[in-house]
């Protein structure tokens, strides 16, 4: 019985599995505004909560399919203060040419979106976390990115800011493997 177990489980990672290795992955994703992202950088928010000093990497990762944010935030002072970290994924739908985000958060926020780019602002739709919620990257220069935000805040009232960040690092051009 068990030997039998083994061969049908056998037999169905093949059927799943052989599909995926006989296409060929896709190429590298070529965004000029992604390959601006990727770096290091530090700045602040303002919004209805108040101000918060921020940290964000952006990194290529799995074979150069999706940029991966790393993302601090620090609001308040001593024992007011409050941390907050988030991690996302974004790339873009090679049908669609939509970008795809999916956001993890440290108050145990799940997030997916979905957006478009024109010229050097990506706007993007998300869902999940608290709620609906429109958020904005922009390029303003080589060396500053804002990001503006509205949407509802965990305590379900509407919530709105910007976001200031300037590039501490410029990482050159990777591809981590993962």
């Amino acid at each position: 019985m068990k030997r039998a177990m083994a061969i049908a489980g056998a037999v169905m990672l093949m059927l799943v599995a052989l599909p995926l290795f006989a296409q060929a992955p896709p190429e590298p994703l070529q965004d000029d505004l992604g390959d601006w992202m990727v770096g290091k950088w530090e700045g602040t928010t303002e919004y209805t909560m108040g101000k918060s000093n921020d940290e964000m990497e952006v990194d290529w990762d799995l074979e150069h399919q999706f940029l991966d944010f790393h993302y601090k935030q620090k609001m308040g002072e001593g024992t007011t203060a409050m941390a907050y970290k988030g991690r996302g994924m974004m790339t873009v739908n090679p049908q669609t040419k939509e970008f795809i985000v999916y956001w993890f958060g440290s108050f145990r926020d799940i997030a997916t979106g979905k957006g478009t780019r024109t010229g050097n602002k990506i706007t993007l739709t998300l869902e999940g976390g608290a709620g609906p919620e429109t958020r904005t990257i922009e390029k303003v220069s080589d060396d500053k990115m804002v990001m503006t935000f509205k949407g509802t805040g965990m305590d379900g009232k509407e919530m709105s800011g910007t976001t200031t960040l300037l590039r501490k690092a410029k990482k050159e051009k990777t591809s981590k493997k993962g």
